[in-house]
């Protein structure tokens, strides 16, 4: 019986920091365009969650969890998708501006997570 080797994927967690709760709108309706696109180039979305600004102080959030295959050079893999036709025309006509920050974070499972 041979040993297959488990799937490990390279886990990012980008978060996206919106000027107004309408950019946070409008930046949702982008991701779920990104999904396929990005899918194309071997990056896999697992969730895209919000968090609205919080009375007074907070700026609404866009969270994305994806992954890449260990394999992959995950800088190679996204700058790929972020040069091509499918990011341009997901884009189209949002303002950049709009996102005042972005951070991102490379998540190590623990050995018992669902998500190795």
């Amino acid at each position: 019986m041979s040993s297959v080797p488990a799937f490990s994927p390279t886990l990012t967690l980008r978060v996206y920091t919106l000027r107004s709760p309408e950019a946070l709108v409008a930046y949702e309706n982008i991701w779920s365009k990104h999904i396929p696109g990005m899918a194309k180039h071997r990056i896999t979305t697992h969730g895209v969650w919000t968090v609205p600004a919080t009375p007074g102080s907070e700026a609404p959030k866009l969270y994305a969890l994806v992954s890449y295959r260990d394999a992959d050079d995950v800088q190679e893999r996204l700058q790929a998708y972020l040069s091509s036709p499918e990011f341009r025309a997901d884009m189209e006509g949002f303002d950049i501006n709009q996102i005042i920050g972005v951070a991102e974070s490379v998540l190590t499972p623990t050995a018992d997570s669902p998500l190795r």
